[in-house]
């Protein structure tokens, strides 16, 4: 027998005899072969609601029940006023410290030590991930920066100076990958018998403070729920949370011989190749990919005013845009959207469902610019007078909310958006043609990068064949008549004082 099969026995054998019920028709089944690890697998057929296991509260690592938290009367305190990661990395750490005489030794040994996750990917590997957002999110430097803050001197103040030690930049983020990898985000018990009085103290502490005592839930390490691999396709079976025990439920019927799977969150590719390392073959359900704001610039900017030099497209864009993420109209009317319609980047799914904010601030630069393209004279003279080019953009913000109400869209905006959407794809280049496996097994990262761009890709091309599926398309000169009445009624006035 070889160490993946013996620590695979040993840590079944400590959940059997640990849990409060296990179903009898469930495995840990080995599927090194598929390139997936240990996985839960039906042995044989289980109805949808059978509880596949229980277990209590105190078989999961978290502040509460970690070895750390109870080596110093004051060390629940002090891992309380920690964030979630922090607290959790240092407990998780001190268990691996602790090792044969960790309770949870059994569960330590089917840890992973290789990682897959772009934390682990060279700067060459990484490379072959451009043009995808993803690359921004990778959160080495901050992992590398919440190291310093905790080693030594947290370490040592929590009465552990072996796990300053023991916690060397490259096992911190070797346990902090753990943790992305495989914890929960478990509601906290003792928050239940909050009063409605406390809980607004709460919520107002949140607010000003980090502390994990002030979430509402304990990132915890959940033993056998975490051996589930996660399919956005697939998922049969979900964790719940009960006073005393968590429980894993099937949620649909599961053959003899399938796998069991849970979900780690409605991601896409990109994220699920971030934070653990593998993708999903054909494509996550929840793909999408992202279209900056610097992309639309670059469209608008390109396309519109060839009259003026670049510098000054520039700065009319960056003027318009400027007072759409500070329109006070947008702030009243939109209560829910905090921070305005103005993103860095908006996502675009794999439905062709585009997020109402950018179709809005589409339509919005459209009527803009369509308005400065019918009197060329007149926009130059605008864009020398900020107060009238504000009170003209705001007119345009209104009258497009309007139409927008009304499941409407003008022509040209949705071609505007379509190049948009061209341009970025562009961006990828020969990416477009790859061609994804019909199955997963044994994938090279250069082979899981091209299925993260691919995937974006494929979200961008189905906005060009299916936007604007639920919006009635009208002539842009419907709007625009609308927007530059006020403008015409102006001139005219205008025009009778110089006669007068």
């Amino acid at each position: 027998m070889d160490s993946f099969s013996k620590s695979t026995s040993g840590f079944d054998h400590w959940v059997r005899n640990h849990y409060q019920h296990v179903d009898e028709n469930i495995e840990i089944a080995d599927l090194r072969s598929s390139g997936e690890g240990r996985a839960l697998r039906a042995t044989g057929d289980i109805k949808k609601d059978t509880v596949l296991f229980r277990l209590a509260r105190d078989h999961i690592i978290n502040v509460r029940t970690a070895a750390l938290g109870k080596l110093k009367l004051s060390n629940i305190e002090v891992l309380e006023s920690l964030n979630q990661w922090e607290a959790l990395i240092l407990c998780l750490g001190y268990e691996m410290l602790l090792g044969e005489e960790s309770q949870w030794s059994s569960y330590l040994q089917v840890l992973p030590e290789k990682f897959n996750s772009l934390m682990f990917w060279s700067d060459d590997e990484l490379a072959m991930l451009k043009p995808s957002n993803v690359l921004t999110r990778i959160g080495r430097d901050q992992a590398e920066r919440m190291h310093a803050r905790l080693v030594p001197d947290m370490c040592v103040r929590l009465g552990s100076q072996k796990l300053a030690d023991f916690l060397t930049l490259e096992k911190f983020h070797m346990v902090a990958s753990i943790i992305m990898s495989y914890s929960f985000d478990v509601d906290d018990p003792e928050d239940d018998d909050v009063d409605e009085e406390e809980e607004e103290v709460n919520e107002f502490l949140a607010e000003e403070h980090d502390g994990l005592k002030f979430d509402g839930y304990l990132k915890s390490m959940v033993p056998l729920a975490d051996t589930l691999n996660s399919n956005t396709n697939l998922v049969n079976a979900n964790l719940s949370y009960e006073n005393d025990v968590l429980v894993m439920t099937a949620t649909k019927d599961i053959k003899k011989g399938e796998q069991i799977f849970n979900i780690y969150g409605e991601l896409p590719n990109s994220e699920i190749l971030r934070k653990y390392g593998y993708v999903e073959v054909p494509a996550s359900k929840y793909d999408f990919a992202e279209l900056s704001l610097s992309v639309i610039k670059q469209t608008f900017v390109g396309k519109y005013l060839s009259q003026f030099d670049n510098e000054v497209r520039e700065s009319l864009f960056d003027k318009v845009v400027a007072f759409v993420g500070e329109s006070e109209y947008l702030e009243e009317t939109l209560e829910d959207q905090e921070g305005g319609i103005v993103l860095d980047a908006y996502e675009v799914f794999n439905d062709a469902d585009v997020l109402p904010e950018l179709v809005l601030l589409i339509q919005i630069l459209t009527t803009v610019y369509e308005s400065f393209e019918s009197d060329a004279k007149w926009a130059k003279k605008l864009t020398k007078s900020r107060s009238e080019l504000d009170a003209f953009v705001n007119r345009c913000i209104l009258k497009s909310f309007q139409l927008l109400e009304k499941t409407m869209i003008t022509k040209n905006c949705v071609i505007n958006l379509h190049q948009c959407v061209q341009q970025r794809i562009a961006e990828y280049g020969e990416a477009k043609n790859y061609e994804i496996p019909e199955t997963a097994g044994e994938l090279s990262r250069s082979q899981m990068a091209a299925i993260v761009l691919k995937c974006e890709i494929v979200c961008l091309q189905t906005v060009l064949q299916k936007f604007p599926a639920k919006l009635e398309q009208i002539d842009d000169s419907k709007l625009l008549k609308n927007v530059l009445k006020r403008k015409s009624d102006s001139e005219e006035k205008k025009s009778k004082k110089r006669k007068a």
